[in-house]
């Protein structure tokens, strides 16, 4: 008489529910994920060819909208509640660096105005926000 011996049952391990939990893992997170670089405030900037500046942690932003409104980081201030937050942020640390956003319409005389109030105040390390022009134009010696 024979007798079979029974082959144990092989185990799987079935992956379809492990590959649909990492697939909605992903969906989530890219879903979550915030992808916005610049504040709301919406200003065309200039172009130019000059270089970049390195950037550190002791930054303020300064934005002057086309219609002349003055926002510090994403606040909308006016001439004096600026000038009070320029001295507050020179008091805290002098070495702060103010970065103006001047839209492209905005009249000359207002962003020298928001220069001046910013040395008024005691900074001292001042940058011009620009978008990078995408050709130089013939004859630009910044272009060469």
């Amino acid at each position: 008489m024979w007798i079979q011996k029974r082959k144990p049952d092989e185990t799987r391990l079935d992956m379809t529910p492990l590959v649909d939990v990492v697939f909605l893992l992903i969906v989530f997170f890219m879903l979550s994920t915030t992808f916005i670089v610049l504040p709301g405030i919406r200003i065309d900037l200039p172009e130019a060819t000059s270089q970049k500046i390195k950037l550190k942690k002791n930054k303020v932003v300064v934005s002057i909208h086309a219609g002349g409104n003055l926002f510090f980081g994403k606040d909308r201030v006016d001439r004096s509640a600026m000038l009070r937050r320029l001295q507050d942020t020179a008091e805290d640390d002098p070495a702060t660096l103010l970065l103006i956003k001047g839209d492209r319409g905005v009249d000359y005389g207002r962003i020298i105005d928001t220069l001046d109030m910013a040395r008024r105040a005691g900074l001292q390390r001042i940058g011009m926000v620009t978008v990078k022009k995408k050709r130089p134009e013939p004859g630009d010696p910044a272009g060469k």
